[in-house]
């Protein structure tokens, strides 16, 4: 009996152990499933929040590569109206924002800087240009800041008359021609914003003239210039005045010595002595004409340089201005003055550039009242070259505008004297 009690006992203990533990494993199947359910929704509620911001995220790239685009089309169209090429910052629809920014910065740099002209075949001058400027873009593209970059009058100028032809092309196509020219123009004077310069000279070949200008345009000296020959063209390029020369020599080109000169001097003799000419050897000596074996002397064999001695005569006059460049070209004085009275025909020297107002632009590039009116007409003799030195570097740009405005704003087209328009 009480074996029998003992082993009820031990089957109602373990019923209940067995019991216990199968509730237990329900509790804790209960509890993990709800854990499971919890993390479930954990996951799928952080699924939902990343889907979200990531649509967010690409809305908001959408709407600012959709507001980039707009602002760029209106830069472009801003850009058109002065004379720009826009075909090449064009974007497609779904341009992303990195791509169409670069555009922007591009094109915000050219209409603030413009490109360098075609045919500059030196350039002397350090560029200033601030590529941060067009980088924060949400300050370049506001329309006042945009409107003055362009102070400079003639420029301004020169892109009323582009927007008033610009509008007739449609009915009169030969417009397209001038408008063509216009833009080389108006990008030569973006460009010149590349050096920030505060008083610079301008040598317009085709025009014949030089202006000495300040930032705003306006034209300090005016003056005309005689240039180089169509078979002797003088180059454009950007450079600086590096001092000044009053009484200089003339230092003759060999290739002018040779061809021009070297005839004249086996025909001649008494021609080195009439125009004041020196023959210099290797070591800087002067030699005598006389002594000189002049049959054994052809353009193969010519040990000699030659040198016009200062003064009056002298083919540069009595104020040489140098220039840096490795193309020796100069502007200078001239001992025919009488060439800027009596002919329209400025295109007649070796290449540098004879001006009609020499002491004026020392004086103004000197920034003192060095030379006084009489200075050319005194013309002293025996005088030696002396060099004056720069107070601070002027610059000058040699350019080929075919298309400008006059000092009175008419816009003008001058004559391909070189024929390098090359359409």
């Amino acid at each position: 009996m009480n074996k029998r009690r003992i082993g009820i006992g031990i089957a109602v203990v373990a019923g209940l152990v067995i019991l216990f533990f199968v509730g237990r494993y329900f509790v804790i199947q209960k509890e993990d499933n709800e854990r499971r359910s919890n993390q479930a929704k954990i996951e799928k509620a952080a699924q939902l929040a990343k889907k979200k911001a990531k649509e967010a995220e690409e809305k908001a790239t959408r709407l600012a590569a959709e507001k980039a685009i707009r602002t760029l089309h209106q830069v472009c169209l801003y850009a058109d109206s002065i004379g720009i090429d826009t075909t090449r910052y064009t974007v497609v629809s779904t341009a992303k924002k990195p791509i169409t920014d670069a555009k922007l910065t591009q094109l915000l740099l050219e209409i603030r800087y413009g490109k360098k002209p075609s045919g500059l075949e030196y350039n002397g001058l350090k560029e200033r240009v601030d590529s941060a400027w067009a980088r924060n873009i949400e300050t370049a593209v506001e329309p006042k800041v945009l409107a003055g970059l362009a102070e400079f009058a003639p420029y301004n100028q020169l892109v009323g008359h582009y927007d008033r032809l610009k509008s007739k092309v449609a009915s009169n196509p030969a417009i397209a021609d001038s408008l063509r020219l216009i833009r080389q123009t108006l990008n030569f004077y973006r460009y010149v914003n590349r050096f920030n310069p505060d008083r610079f000279v301008v040598v317009n070949l085709p025009a014949g003239e030089l202006n000495v200008f300040d930032r705003t345009g306006e034209r300090l000296l005016p003056m005309q210039v005689i240039a180089g020959k169509p078979d002797r063209q003088t180059p454009c390029m950007t450079t600086y005045i590096q001092s000044i020369v009053t009484y200089p020599y003339w230092n003759v080109p060999r290739n002018i010595a040779l061809e021009e000169m070297l005839p004249r001097m086996k025909r001649s003799s008494t021609y080195i002595n009439y125009q004041n000419l020196q023959l210099l050897d290797d070591k800087n000596h002067e030699i005598n004409p006389k002594s000189v074996d002049w049959k054994s002397i052809s353009v193969t064999n010519f040990p000699f340089r030659v040198r016009q001695g200062a003064g009056c005569e002298n083919s540069l006059g009595l104020l040489k201005f140098n220039l840096a460049n490795p193309l020796a070209i100069y502007l200078h004085d001239t001992n025919s003055r009488d060439l800027f009275k009596n002919t329209k025909e400025r295109w007649r020297s070796h290449g540098c550039v004879r001006v009609q107002k020499p002491v004026e632009l020392a004086n103004l590039v000197l920034g003192a009242e060095t030379f006084d009116d009489k200075f050319l007409d005194e013309c002293l003799l025996d005088q030696k070259p002396k060099t004056l030195p720069i107070p601070k570097r002027f610059p000058v740009f040699i350019t080929y505008n075919i298309a400008d405005v006059d000092a009175a704003g008419k816009l003008r087209f001058y004559k391909d004297v070189y024929s390098l328009d090359d359409k």
